[in-house]
């Protein structure tokens, strides 16, 4: 599996390269969106999660040792379909006026300037998606993607 997954990822990013050995255009490369399931499992494990592992390791060291495919996917890797969001990630909370009092514990807020600054951008980028703008581009890429949302307070 392994061996595919660096086949399928040399390809992708041979089609990246531009002109081919004999002087012919290569291919343009495949968006995320319209690769298959195995092109998107080669993609995450060879290019995503190493730059996202650097990025979380900037941020913390621990993540060194422990950033994997479950760090974001959680149960989704052991049952193969690599889901999200994911209910392993911690949740956000689940309205608007929860999350700016949430903002108020300074570790809450830390993590949210990061994934805000560094990864909600690297991601989109990754992903060759527009960032999230709730008047632009409201089908961007955004914190929902990975992250569930926990009841509002007071709902039943």
């Amino acid at each position: 599996m392994f061996m595919k997954r660096i086949s399928m990822a040399l390809c992708l990013l041979v089609a990246a390269c531009g002109d081919g050995a004999d002087g012919e255009p290569t291919p343009e490369p495949v968006a995320y969106k319209d690769m298959s399931f195995e092109q998107r499992e080669a993609f995450m494990y060879d290019v995503v999660l190493p730059q996202m592992k650097d990025t979380f390791v900037a941020f913390d060291a621990k993540y060194e040792t422990t950033m994997s495919c479950e760090t974001c996917h959680g149960n989704g890797v052991a049952d193969g379909s690599f889901a999200m969001p994911s209910a392993q990630i911690a949740p956000l909370p689940g309205t608007e006026e929860e999350f700016y009092a949430a903002l108020e514990d300074p570790e809450f807020a830390r993590w949210s300037e990061f994934m805000l600054e560094k990864v909600w951008p690297q991601m989109a980028s990754l992903l060759q998606v527009p960032v999230y703008d709730p008047e632009a581009t409201p089908e961007g890429f955004s914190c929902s993607n990975c992250h569930t949302h926990e009841e509002p307070s007071g709902t039943p």
